[in-house]
């Protein structure tokens, strides 16, 4: 059976090290769909031996980041408009159900937390509109939203669902510099804190419907 590493000995792993360079490059717009990532490249960047490049690079093909083909090795992976939009139908799902259960279930002291959560969006389509900053915001609306839901699986699975749509919500992100999507993650936090579970849910899905239109998708969800 293969053994789990632990958070402390994954932290100093070479290959989870490398992995975690590799995703951020990908979701955040430095490699587009398509990029083929060379071995030969990350030795000579990171000075490692084949053995941790392989382990980190199997890791972002496991994560759906990425994909390997016969005599092409390792590419970012690269969806068409049908799977981009089957892609954000799953986000969605969970999105809309995470909105609903936090509306339902938040503990007061999230609810405390969402103006300060508010204001960090704000910053953060401030820095993206100047042209920096990190479009997935660092995952704080992501991270305040399933705390408030108070379930650990679906956090699980959102983890393992939304890190491929990342690609593509950045990227819609650094071409609307978040015109429209602002106003919406306001009107999903303010529906949250008043605990109106419809609201949050339809909230939600205008958010989803935003992000497909910035990228040129008209995509019904």
């Amino acid at each position: 059976m293969r053994k789990t590493q632990s958070a402390a000995a994954q932290q100093f792993s070479r290959p989870f090290w490398l992995a975690n360079i590799l995703r951020e490059r990908i979701v955040g717009g430095v490699w587009q769909p398509g990029t083929r990532i060379r071995e030969a490249d990350l030795q000579q960047e990171f000075g490692f031996s084949n053995g941790p490049i392989r382990e980190a690079l199997q890791m972002i093909v496991a994560d759906g980041l990425a994909e390997r083909t016969p005599w092409q090795g390792v590419r970012v992976v690269a969806h068409d408009e049908k799977q981009i939009v089957e892609l954000f139908e799953v986000r969605l799902a969970l999105l809309e159900y995470a909105a609903e259960l936090a509306a339902r279930r938040a503990p007061e002291d999230a609810l405390a937390a969402a103006p300060a959560i508010k204001q960090a969006m704000d910053q953060g389509f401030v820095e993206i509109a100047a042209g920096g900053g990190h479009p997935a915001f660092h995952g704080k609306l992501s991270q305040w939203l399933l705390g408030a839901t108070g379930n650990a699986k679906l956090h699980r699975l959102w983890d393992a669902t939304m890190l491929q749509t990342l690609i593509y919500v950045n990227a819609s992100l650094r071409k609307s510099a978040g015109a429209k999507t602002k106003g919406l993650i306001h009107d999903l936090i303010d529906a949250i804190t008043a605990r109106d579970a419809a609201a949050a849910r339809k909230a939600a899905r205008e958010l989803t419907r935003q992000t497909l239109l910035d990228l040129g998708i008209n995509g019904i969800v």
